[in-house]
């Protein structure tokens, strides 16, 4: 993942660089990068936000106006920086406050909140930053595509090896941005002669080409949704380990004319860019040892020699993200936060499903119009009728409660979550995995559905005597595994996948070898 850093430098405001503040910038991907420094840009720290009455000692009739006044809270587009080992730094959007301050001196230190770093560089101006292109670089990536440029052979006591990158794959055109899976020259370590060992690699990337110069906001949220992509097929969550950008840069350089005389000429320079910026995605996913035979499908898998699919497939990716926002939302924050409970990822899971069948099927008894018409209508004269506590002490109800069951029984036509569960079941049973165990016959489904659907409850109502009998342990986490496996299959069909290949995908992962089964079995 993107890797924390503390550093040392000195800072300044693009229109006032003669005012340079010495300060720490730190950075962690959690919570984003940090300007705090020692003193300030600015003369005053402090604001006027109204006026108020002051009154004297002997009362109301001596009044005095006064100036309330609060600390300033800066908003920097841009603030410029170099480091103590002397690399350019500038921060972009910057968020400020005061941290400190000494009354006795009116003197005052500052923090900032920055949204975006960029190493190596010094942009002036907010329209001088266009990247031409950004290059990110994912935990397992690599074995996700699965294509290597390296041949190696081998002859008595000689090894020999060649290299030819892999042709740039293009993936999609969205708006204007496009993009490719791309591949590094091989990087060799350590490259000197009397080297004893070398470490030879490929580095593969996501690459967002970017030739109208959209702002920086469009290419990082393309990254981070092909980021949940990619943690969706590995079924682990994967992280952001590097993020670089292509820029052009103006330079001025002396040209001697025919008459002798120099004069400068600007001239633009492609200038690599390291890009940093926070990420919720605590998951240090690098050093997962994940191997292809778990993940729920690979590069291969929606792109062959004769069609890419992938393009197609992200682009439903990103449509459905939206359309099924907490259904994405509960399985992403079930992957990324790893060391998360395995009651609140059951939980998560199942409220999933629940929000996935109720988006898509709605799913109700009886048709509420019918339903206000005829059996509400009945249940609301019963309550209407019926004594209050006032009185009948003893079998009365206050009208409190009155009311409390008429807006429960108000929508009490909608699928309980069983059903729901049930007949999700029915939609995708001919996809699961053929073994016998795996759930198990319709009778079985029935099962499973209630068991889940009883811990659920329990588990959210907390409800004494049921939480004692709802799954834990191992029927838990197979409750869960199970589930993971229901809902995978529903949203690799919502990304239009052929039938014919989620079969295959799911039974080729054995993953699932911890399903749940009846406890008959």
């Amino acid at each position: 993942m993107l890797e924390e850093f503390v550093s040392l430098g000195k800072w300044w405001l693009p229109n006032k660089p003669e005012v340079v503040v010495p300060g720490k910038l730190s950075f962690s991907p959690e919570s984003g990068a940090t300007l705090e420094l020692i003193g300030s840009f600015y003369s005053s720290h402090l604001k006027e936000i109204g006026q108020v009455k002051i009154s004297s000692i002997e009362g109301e009739s001596n009044l005095t106006s006064g100036v309330r006044l609060d600390f300033i809270k800066p908003e920097e587009i841009i603030i410029l920086g170099l480091l103590d080992n002397n690399e350019k730094i500038t921060l972009y959007r910057c968020s400020g406050q005061v941290k400190s301050f000494e009354f006795t001196k009116l003197t005052a230190s500052l923090s900032f909140n920055v949204r975006y770093v960029f190493r190596k560089i010094h942009f002036e101006y907010e329209q001088d930053i266009k990247f031409k292109s950004i290059s990110v670089q994912y935990s397992h990536l690599e074995k996700w595509v699965g294509k290597s440029g390296m041949q190696f052979s081998v002859e008595e006591n000689e090894i020999w090896m060649s290299y030819q990158p892999p042709s740039s794959i293009h993936l999609a055109k969205l708006g204007s941005l496009d993009l490719y899976i791309t591949f590094s020259p091989v990087c060799v370590y350590p490259f000197y002669p009397d080297a004893y060992n070398a470490s030879i690699e490929q580095k593969t990337y996501l690459t967002i080409q970017n030739p109208c110069n959209k702002p920086i906001d469009d290419c990082v949220n393309l990254l981070i949704k092909f980021s949940d992509l990619l943690s969706f097929a590995m079924t682990k969550a994967t992280s952001v380990i590097k993020v670089t950008g292509k820029a052009d840069v103006i330079h001025e350089k002396p040209v001697q004319q025919a008459n002798g005389d120099f004069t400068l000429e600007k001239e633009a320079r492609e200038t690599q860019v390291i890009i940093i910026f926070g990420l919720w995605n605590p998951t240090k996913s690098s050093e997962i040892n994940l191997s292809p035979d778990k993940m729920l499908f690979l590069f291969s898998d929606v792109v062959s020699d004769v069609e890419n699919n992938l393009g197609s497939f992200f682009e439903a990716w990103i449509n459905k993200r939206e359309e099924y926002e907490p259904v994405f939302d509960l399985l992403m924050a079930t992957m990324y936060s790893s060391s998360l409970y395995l009651g609140y990822k059951f939980l998560n899971i199942i409220q999933a499903l629940e929000a996935y069948h109720t988006s898509k099927y709605e799913g109700s008894y009886q048709d509420k119009k019918i339903y206000k018409k005829g059996l509400y209508k009945k249940f609301i004269e019963v309550l209407n009728d019926f004594p209050s506590e006032s009185d009948n002490q003893e079998n009365g109800i206050s009208d409190e409660f009155r009311n409390a069951l008429k807006g429960k029984l108000k929508n009490q036509t909608s699928f309980t979550l069983e059903t729901r569960l049930k007949e999700i079941l029915n939609k995708v049973s001919s996809l699961l995995p053929n073994e016998p165990d795996f759930i198990g016959n319709e009778k079985d489904r029935e099962l499973f559905s209630r068991r889940a659907s009883e811990t659920r409850n329990a588990l959210t109502h907390h409800n004494k005597e049921k939480r004692q009998q709802a799954a834990r342990g191992g029927e838990l986490f197979q409750l869960f595994h199970t589930l993971t496996v229901i809902l995978q299959i529903c949203l690799l069909r919502e990304l239009n996948l052929p039938d014919e290949s989620i079969k295959i995908l799911v039974e080729r992962n054995r993953a699932y070898q911890k399903e749940w089964r009846p406890s008959s079995n």
